[in-house]
């Protein structure tokens, strides 16, 4: 019912509104995309800033902790009568020269050692100089099987060896047989002056708060951030693995967003990782959320229009504008016979109100035509009684020209009267 104009009117202003939610459901996914990056991107420079405090606190205090170890090491060593080069010894299956202080070998000997770490915790080792090697002579670094490390060569590979090898003393962070120490390099000097070793002291970088950190940096849903060296990944939160975050950070495919932040005194890379496709997943639930939204608007506004439609301009017509439109132009043609379908019950509608019209029409054409008909056979007889009296004056024709006469008059006045129900 009422299809046509309904249609017309609703299809372009849904068509319309449509597309104007799409526009909008496209650009609040740009905006949204926008602003969710904008957040992530402050979440990584504020767990960044974090992690970094965490390790500038924890480097003041292992800074500290070292100086005052080694310092004690020292102090034991100068106690002692200082240090002196000694005959070779073979430790762990090497041959290198001892190392003597206050007349006593060092090697495989730890009761200095074990001394400054009761003390003030952490590890402690004497090193022998064999040409260009430093050999662990006594020591209470312990390997991955639980032994002391006598015998293991400083790492020719760390910033602390360039220095050393330079008799330099060296403080900071190295790697010593795999895990990262805070450690403070000396080298130790005979009484002509000869490098024969080196003194060190060395904290392992525990760093419970940084875990805790870890944890706390959870970037959109499965994002992270870690800290690595230029090998591995030395910490990472709990629902990654270091090989994941190897894989990451390798980003091969392209599908992670990645910063990194250097921490040069460590050795260490604070890398911040998040996948894009998450990133723009966020985008697009907003923007199908605004979608949605919007179509249930506009079917509301559709369905408004639709009936206001129905009720306030159909029904008032009672029918389409376009059926109303032609059934007027057949009855301006002069087309009565047209059967007027009339929609609705309202009386005072368009179409019932052409309707009324064209009955009053056909009525007075009926009426005009009855008239005319009876106008002429009046006429005809008037004219035979007018042939009548003009031969015959004196006869009873007179009377039939009357009589013909008022009948005509008759006619004509029912004819004014029909056609007088119309105001012009």
């Amino acid at each position: 019912m009422f299809r046509g104009f309904k249609y017309q009117v609703v299809l372009p202003v849904a068509g319309i509104t449509l597309m104007l939610i799409c526009l909008s459901a496209i650009g609040f996914s740009i905006w949204a995309m926008q602003q969710e990056q904008s957040v992530v991107r402050q979440q990584v420079a504020d767990n960044v800033t974090s992690i970094q405090g965490v390790f500038v606190t924890t480097a003041a205090l292992m800074q500290d902790r070292t100086h005052a170890s080694m310092a004690l090491l020292q102090e034991q060593i100068r106690m002692r009568g200082g240090a002196e080069k000694g005959s070779p010894v073979t430790v762990a299956g090497k041959t290198v020269n001892d190392v003597v202080i206050g007349g006593k070998g060092q090697a495989g000997d730890f009761t200095i050692v074990d001394y400054v770490t009761r003390l003030n915790k952490g590890t402690a080792t004497i090193f022998s100089k064999d040409a260009e090697r430093f050999v662990r002579i006594a020591t209470n670094v312990l390997k991955d099987d639980g032994t002391r490390a006598v015998g293991t060569e400083l790492n020719n590979a760390t910033p602390a060896y360039a220095e050393l090898k330079n008799q330099r003393a060296f403080y900071g962070v190295v790697d010593i047989l795999g895990n990262p120490y805070f450690t403070a390099y000396e080298p130790l000097l005979g009484k002509n002056g000869e490098s024969i070793g080196i003194a060190y002291v060395g904290y392992k970088a525990e760093l419970p708060v940084l875990s805790q950190a870890l944890e706390q940096a959870h970037l959109l849903k499965s994002g992270f951030v870690a800290v690595v060296d230029s090998n591995k990944a030395r910490y990472v939160p709990s629902w990654v693995t270091p090989e994941q975050v190897q894989e990451a950070t390798a980003n091969k495919d392209g599908s992670w967003v990645l910063n990194r932040t250097p921490l040069p005194e460590w050795g260490l890379t604070i890398v911040s990782a998040y996948p894009a496709a998450e990133l723009r997943a966020q985008g697009q639930k907003i923007g199908f959320g605004v979608a949605l939204a919007g179509i249930v608007l506009g079917a509301a506004i559709s369905a408004t229009l639709f009936f206001l439609l129905d009720r306030k301009v159909l029904h008032l017509l009672g029918g389409e504008p376009r059926v109303a439109a032609d059934y007027m132009k057949r009855i301006a043609d002069g087309d009565l016979a047209v059967d007027i379908a009339v929609v609705g019950a309202r009386p005072d509608s368009l179409m019932a109100s052409l309707k009324v019209m064209e009955m009053k029409l056909k009525n007075l054409v009926s009426a005009v035509r009855g008239g005319a008909a009876e106008v002429s056979e009046q006429s005809h007889k008037f004219e035979a009684a007018f042939v009548t009296f003009q031969k015959d004056p004196q006869g009873s024709s007179s009377q039939d020209i009357v009589k013909q006469a008022k009948g005509i008059s008759r006619t004509l006045s029912l004819l004014e009267k029909s056609v007088g129900r119309f105001r012009l």
